[in-house]
Parts: C-alpha cells; sequence; structure tokens
C-alpha cells in the first residue's frame, strides 16, 4: 500500500513539474506585463518614444483623414461662397503623401504639444483606475496646436506643402481653362492640386491658407474625450466594469509569480524525499522552463512581426507609412517585457543547475559510501 501511495504522490509531483515548465515563462511574462502596463511613469516614457521619436502620427493621420476625408469637408466646407468656389477639403487631403504629413506634424504637432496629451491621457486614466471616479475625465488643450496653426507655423506648413505640388500639366490647364485675367478657379484647383503658371504663388498660396483657416475654425479649444467616449454610445456600467477587469487583471499580474513558487511547493510536498530529489525535482524544471523563457526573449521580436502582419486589418495596407511605424512602435513597447526575460531566465538557469549539480554531488557522495561499505 505504501509502495503505491509513493508511486501515486511522485505521479502527481511530475505532473506539476511539467506545468512549473510552462507556468514559469508564463509567470514572468506576466509579470513584467504588470510592470509596464500598470506603471505611468513606465507608460508616459513608452508612449513618448513611440509617438515623438517616431513617424507614427503623421503616418496615423494620413489613413485616418483619407477615410473621414469626406466627413470632415462636409462638416467645415464655406457654403457660403458662390457657387462652383468652394474649397473640397477631401480632394486636399486625399492627395496629401506621407512627406507632406510629416511636414505637417514637424510644424503643427510639437513635441511638447504632443507631449502634454499624452501625460494627460495617462494620467487621467491611471487616475481613474485608481479612485471611485466613474469615468476618466481626459481633456486635451488644443488652444497651443489652434495657434501654431493659425501663427507662422501653419503658415510654413501651407507653404511646405504648395512647394512640394508639381507644376499643372496641359491637361489639368486645360481642364482648369483658365486664362490670363480670369479669376483664379479655386475649386479646381484644390481638386488638381497642381502649381500653376498663369497665376502668382502668392495667391495660390493664400487658397491653402484659407483652407487651413476653416481646420482652426472647426476645432474646439479643448477635446474632451470623455464626452466623445459616451456619444459612440459607451455606458458607465460598461466603463465600470472595464474599470474592475482591469483592476482584477493588475492584481493578477501582482502575484503571477505565486503560482510557479506554489507549484514549487507543491512538488516538494509530493515528490522530494532528500536532498539528492530536492536537486533533480526543482533542478529539472527550474531549467526546463528558463530556457523555453530565454528562448522567447531572443526569438519575441520576428514572432511579435509575423503576428501582427497576418492580423493587421485590411483598411492599413502592408506597404503604408503607419503598417511600417505600427510593426515597429508595437515592438518598442512590448521591448520592456521581454529584454527582462533574459537576465530573469539566466538567473533561474543558474538556480536550477546548482540544484541539479547539487543532487549529482549528493548521489555521488551516496554511491562513494555505499562502496566503502561493501
Amino acid at each position: 500500500m505504501k509502495t503505491i501511495l509513493n508511486a501515486i504522490m511522485k505521479f502527481i509531483a511530475f505532473i506539476l513539474a511539467g506545468i512549473l515548465i510552462i507556468a514559469l515563462p508564463l509567470s514572468l511574462l506576466a509579470h513584467n506585463v504588470g510592470e509596464v502596463l500598470f506603471e505611468p511613469e513606465v507608460v508616459n516614457s513608452l508612449a513618448g518614444a513611440v509617438f515623438l521619436d517616431s513617424e507614427i502620427i503623421p503616418a496615423a493621420l494620413e489613413i485616418i483623414t483619407n477615410r473621414q476625408a469626406e466627413e470632415i469637408s462636409e462638416k467645415i466646407e464655406d457654403t457660403d461662397k458662390p457657387e462652383n468656389q468652394e474649397l473640397n477639403l477631401f480632394n486636399l487631403i486625399y492627395s496629401m503623401e506621407d512627406k507632406n504629413w510629416k511636414s505637417f506634424r514637424e510644424a503643427l504637432l510639437a513635441d511638447q504639444v504632443i507631449g502634454e496629451w499624452i501625460q494627460v491621457t495617462v494620467n487621467g486614466l491611471f487616475q481613474w483606475l485608481d479612485t471611485d471616479d466613474q469615468v476618466p475625465e481626459i481633456r486635451l488643450n488644443m488652444r497651443p496646436l489652434i495657434d501654431r496653426m493659425g501663427g507662422p507655423e501653419g503658415e510654413a506648413a501651407v507653404v511646405a506643402f504648395y512647394d512640394s505640388l508639381p507644376d499643372c500639366t496641359d491637361l489639368q490647364m486645360e481642364e482648369m481653362q483658365t486664362q490670363p485675367g480670369d479669376p483664379l478657379p479655386r475649386a479646381k484647383m484644390v481638386k488638381e492640386l497642381c502649381k500653376l503658371s498663369t497665376f502668382p504663388h502668392t495667391d495660390q498660396i493664400q487658397v491653402y491658407n484659407e483652407v487651413m483657416q476653416m481646420v482652426i475654425d472647426a476645432t474646439p479649444p479643448e477635446y474632451n474625450a470623455t464626452q466623445t467616449l459616451f456619444k459612440r454610445g459607451e455606458s458607465v456600467t460598461g466603463v465600470n466594469t472595464l474599470k474592475w477587469n482591469l483592476r482584477r487583471l493588475r492584481l493578477n499580474m501582482d502575484t503571477a509569480l505565486l503560482f510557479p513558487i506554489g507549484l514549487l511547493f507543491l512538488i516538494l510536498l509530493f515528490g522530494v524525499r532528500s536532498l539528492e530529489g530536492l536537486g533533480q525535482w526543482w533542478g529539472i524544471p527550474l531549467v526546463g522552463g528558463s530556457l523555453i523563457t530565454f528562448i522567447s526573449a531572443l526569438l519575441y521580436k520576428p514572432l511579435w512581426t509575423g503576428i501582427l502582419t497576418d492580423r493587421m486589418p485590411d483598411t492599413i495596407p502592408q506597404t503604408s507609412l503607419l503598417f511600417h511605424e505600427f510593426i515597429e512602435g508595437s515592438a518598442r513597447v512590448i521591448a520592456p517585457i521581454f529584454n527582462p526575460l533574459r537576465w530573469q531566465s539566466f538567473l533561474i538557469l543558474l538556480i536550477g543547475i546548482g540544484f541539479l549539480v547539487m543532487g549529482f554531488i549528493l548521489r555521488m557522495g551516496s554511491s562513494g559510501q555505499q562502496k566503502s561499505q561493501t
């Protein structure tokens, strides 16, 4: 009976050791995710690195505005202008290229403006998470952006955009039917997006300045992200549910390392009967789990890139700037999660090897004593 009981306990210990090999890398990963995801300073730093040190903002503006340009044009178009003289913002936005969006980002969205938005958003979310507030309070100050659009920076952005336009072809000139002395074909000029040789450049630049003014007039001095959230149909109950789910997730990640520690204790309880056995029962799963963790830490970037590439929405073409910047930006975000796994797994590997060496030495010593006794 005792032999059967020992066999059952060793079988349970064997199963627990197998679980530990898988649970160890997962627990370390969950712990690291919590250390990054729920630390405001880390989130602010990562968000700054992604949005300030990359081209993801102009890339995102290009994709988003191209999809919504027609709606934007309808909202801010000056309908009081004479017929056929209105400025069609849709054509202007849709024809802008990557380099134009980069110029606009550099001129209008200064680092201090974006940095303030990031800090307000992150701090608002964490304040909501750690208090009894029903909804996060996130209000973005748009006044610095409006001032830049209406100031020298906005004029420089318009000039840079105009300078990037090609000269009108003969076909475009015929389409616009321009003759010396005719009024500026404003609507057709914005539609064709080229430089007319029959009108002064300053007059043409003024047309695009008026488009910029339309954008300024349509931009509120403060953007209430909370109000926008509820306009889209999100209920207070749903937001509160999200808060409690995030709190539960944070607690689980904070205590993730207790799971492999608990497995080690159970293995000790069910399988270990001597120090020699301790070296084997703890050493093997610790070495196995640490090796899996170390390999994952080395290969995470190509694996992550492959996963994102397969699951990227069709609305973001793989040839677009946003696709490239999203891949690079997400790799920056997960780097603080996976990079610590290298030294963590190496440390655990050394501990596991230490237990195996201890078990081997004790086994050799026990064999030597048996031989000397015989």
